[in-house]
């Protein structure tokens, strides 16, 4: 018989187990940025249904805000939507033959994709019982770096 598993549970293995992929020797980006990104999605929905802003969507916002002060119109939200997710994405689908390598820097995108998760996470903290753990910690020490 199966047990009901609570999503912010899963988000908080899945982004715990991309932190430690993340500070593995060597480092496992590809990885990291699709568990960190599977969190990221999990955890920026519970923030949304506690009335908040997810990362994602603050900083999709302030792109499309972006894009029109230094260009005079704004890039759709469509556009800039695709581009943050284009590592995710493009590491965890390949349309036809033609899409078998991707062209990104995987430790940046990895550490995007982290911070993001790492921010609806400590969002969440007020609402759930959510632990500081020594990976957060260590992530957020390192965040500068």
């Amino acid at each position: 018989m199966s047990t009901p598993t609570q999503k912010i549970e899963i988000a908080s293995q899945l982004l715990d187990t991309a932190l430690r992929h993340f500070f593995s020797e060597p480092p496992e980006y590809f990885a990291t940025i699709c568990l960190a990104g599977a969190a990221e999605e999990i955890l920026g929905k519970h923030v949304e249904s506690k009335g908040g802003e997810s990362s994602f969507n603050s900083m999709k916002n302030g792109a499309v805000l972006i894009s029109q002060f230094l260009e005079g119109e704004s890039t759709t939200e469509k556009a800039i939507h695709k581009l943050m997710n284009k590592a995710k994405n493009s590491t965890k689908h390949m349309d036809g033959g033609d899409d078998s390598t991707v062209d990104f820097d995987p430790k940046a995108e990895a550490k995007d994709l982290l911070e993001r998760a790492v921010t609806n996470y400590y969002q969440l903290m007020v609402h759930f019982e959510l632990k500081e753990t020594d990976l957060l910690t260590r992530f957020n020490n390192e965040r500068g770096t």
